[in-house]
């Protein structure tokens, strides 16, 4: 069988099951078919009367062969009744669920502003499964270069409507996620990019395992369903459950605080089916206002007996009422002397920070987020997807300077926003390790189209052949010809940077190019570089990464790396709250397009001394610094650097530089991104940082509404 092609353009709009939105009361049933009416209605929408059919896939497949038997055959069946605005309900078993489809005219539904999950594009059936999906494509006026194709083996109807609804959960997700069928086959899971203003397309191919046994008639087995992006997205997961339990507790004093552990030990011990919905109790009780804070953390009840006996154990030592933090492995943390966001500092990591499937599972639980990203820019390039989340992971290890450049500062971009608006985080102070200064002016809405600097550095000279690539600032400071070779690298090592910077001159192709509390980093000519390493007796750890950045002969690009940053600003940009901290200056930046530019390329140029520009900051008020972005580079690093500054001035007890610091980091490799964010969030209420805890408490509320309500006639999102 082959589904005829229609003459106008197809669009069912489809939602998933959703009692909330869909208010159902049947009146009547039949084996195969049941008809009633329901009141369809959506916050904003007028109340509007339909018909609606209801049709069981459970019972179908059980039928006589007078009904549908195919999930092409009944959608074909359910057309005329669909074009006639009459809604459709498809009734099926998903394990051990009750399950629903909705299914209503595209153009019905964008009259009622009715935001649909997905859109049946097209479908058709046959015998031989690539043709059936070209034909459904055709249907569908798709190409297959736009679309993601997912093959499953279903034995029966009601597993092919299962497969169905896992395919509009993945648009409605956007998220790739692992349909399978019988022969569980799993797809790349994680965020599903597409071209900005691009809607996702998903054919599905669904073939009866009888196809495969060659038993029966190959003619009705093979199907293709064509699914397009709705405007409705799934609600996102929720950040607090049973595997990640986040208990805040506040007080006006250590005896109170104590008082409400000793109280959730107690219940703990003696609730025998504890669930993480109990704690919600204590979210409501938290008093953002209160002068101390604490945060249990743990992976499941039986750890979170452990963590509050282990926090209590803190709350009554003396060294920790005198200030000095608790924190677990589990996130579990106390601070008896917080330090507010008086000095609460952003710091931007620089390049190489990326790693392959970075924090791939965060749009599940920022839905709304991802979905603004992407109307803004294209999201895809800002954090180089093909090559961050390749089948291959080690696609993201041989990324180009400008693909890490980019990526870098895609990720820190995202984390930017993930704390300012998800969370209300507003710092005071802002600085950036390396390039990681590009990334603080990019993503704290201070310049005007930072997107645009995607394209700028995917094709500029500076990043793929000046300091990269052929190095070419490096062969004109060499006086190269152009058949000599170029050996560079850069090393790690444990000293201190008088020792390198006293053999320097023996050694003219060899750079100090970064001094980082107490370890260095030399690049330059490989054979000089391990000559001096040698000449030192250290050991350095190389970092095979082409990069003539914070060296001699990045001086000769100086002018063309002021022009590439010197970008427009926002209107308001100069009235920011928030002190702006080069490395290369001791004054915070004056906030316009020359002294940004300028900066910039200083640093860029550069040595860059990490440790005075901590130093630095530290006396202009810095005291908690945030790590945002990819991995933990900058953390470990600021931690050392405070520590060893503080234990050089120990008698200097009114130094401002001796003050209490500490770095937190939001995300690190290797771990759930999820439980990192946690992490950080609980360190920042332990210091009392104010924040929302509306996004612990409960889900986003993206599936309601999202950001934009535009829908085009056809149904797709504008």
């Amino acid at each position: 069988m082959t589904i005829k092609k229609l003459a106008k353009p197809l669009r069912i709009a489809v939602l998933l099951g959703d009692t909330d939105n869909l208010a159902t009361q049947p009146v009547s049933k039949s084996p195969a078919a049941k008809l009633s009416s329901t009141k369809l209605a959506q916050t904003g929408a007028k109340l509007e009367q339909l018909e609606r059919l209801e049709i069981c896939a459970a019972d179908i497949a059980q039928s006589t062969l007078h009904e549908p038997t195919s999930v092409t055959a009944l959608l074909s069946h359910t057309i005329s009744a669909i074009e006639q605005g009459k809604l459709i309900e498809l009734k099926f078993d998903d394990g051990n669920q009750r399950q629903s489809l909705y299914l209503l005219d595209g153009l019905r539904a964008a009259k009622l502003r009715l935001h649909a999950h997905a859109f049946i594009a097209g479908f058709a059936a046959g015998s031989e499964i690539t043709s059936v999906a070209d034909e459904a494509l055709t249907i569908a006026k798709r190409s297959p270069a736009q679309t993601v194709q997912h093959q499953i083996i279903t034995d029966s109807l009601n597993e092919a409507f299962i497969a169905l609804r896992h395919g509009v959960m993945a648009l409605a997700a956007r998220t790739q996620a692992p349909l399978k069928g019988k022969d569980d086959i799993h797809h790349q899971a994680g965020y599903w990019f597409s071209g900005q203003h691009q809607a996702r397309v998903l054919c599905l191919n669904l073939i009866t395992k009888s196809l495969m046994t060659k038993t029966l008639n190959q003619a009705d087995i093979c199907q293709s369903v064509v699914l397009t992006q709705g405007t409705q997205l799934l609600a996102p997961k929720a950040l607090v459950d049973t595997s990640r339990l986040f208990v805040p507790i506040s007080g006006d004093n250590i005896d109170n605080l104590i008082a409400q552990v000793l109280q959730i030990d107690n219940t703990l011990k003696n609730g025998t089916d504890y669930h993480a919905e109990q704690l919600k109790p204590w979210f409501e009780r938290y008093d953002a206002n209160a002068p101390l804070a604490l945060v249990l953390m743990a992976a499941s009840i039986d750890d979170l007996k452990l963590e509050a006996k282990a926090m209590l154990g803190a709350l009554e030592n003396d060294a920790v009422h005198h200030g000095q933090p608790f924190k677990t492995p589990a996130g579990s943390c106390f601070s008896a002397k917080p330090l507010g966001d008086t000095g609460l500092t952003f710091v931007y990591p620089g390049v190489g920070t990326v790693y392959a499937n970075m924090f791939n599972n965060l749009h599940e639980y920022f839905p709304a987020l991802y979905h603004q990203l992407e109307r803004e820019g294209d999201l895809s390039a800002m954090l180089q997807s093909p090559q961050i989340y390749a089948a291959n992971v080690k696609a993201a290890a041989g990324m180009s300077l400008s693909q890490q450049a980019i990526s870098g500062v895609g990720a820190s971009y995202l984390f930017t926003k993930l704390l300012t608006q998800a969370f209300n985080i507003k710092p005071k102070i802002a600085l950036g390790y390396s390039m990681g200064e590009a990334a603080m002016w990019a993503s704290l809405d201070v310049w005007q189209t930072p997107h645009e600097m995607i394209t700028a550095t995917e094709n500029s000279d500076i990043f793929n052949h000046a300091i990269s690539g052929e190095l070419t600032a490096v062969r004109r400071a060499w006086q190269l010809a152009d058949n000599e070779a170029i050996a560079w690298n850069s090393f790690v090592v444990r000293t201190d940077s008088n020792e390198i910077k006293a053999l320097l001159p023996e050694f003219p192709r060899a750079y100090l190019a970064i001094t980082q509390g107490d370890t260095c980093v030399i690049a330059g000519c490989e054979a000089s570089c391990k000559a001096l390493l040698a000449k030192l007796g250290k050991r350095g750890i190389a970092a095979n990464r082409v990069t003539a950045m914070h060296t001699a002969p990045a001086m000769l690009v100086h002018g063309q790396v002021q022009d590439f940053y010197t970008q427009a600003l926002n209107a308001d940009a100069e009235y920011s709250p928030i002190r702006f901290i080069s490395a290369a200056q001791t004054a915070p930046v004056i906030v316009d397009s020359h002294s940004i530019g300028r900066a910039i390329a200083d640093t860029f140029c550069s040595p860059l001394d990490f440790s005075a520009l901590i130093q630095n900051a530290t006396e202009q008020g810095a005291r908690l610094f945030v790590e945002v972005g990819a991995d933990r580079q900058t953390s470990t690093l600021i931690d050392k650097i405070s520590h060893t500054h503080a234990c050089q001035h120990s008698d200097q007890h009114q130094s401002s530089t001796n003050a209490t610091t500490t770095a937190i980091a939001c995300n690190a490799k290797g771990a759930d991104a999820i439980t990192s964010l946690l992490k950080c969030l609980a360190q920042l209420i332990s210091h009392r940082v104010p924040l929302s805890l509306a996004p612990l408490m409960q889900p986003l509320s993206a599936n309601a509404a999202p950001l934009s309500s535009a829908v085009s006639p056809e149904g797709e999102p504008l």
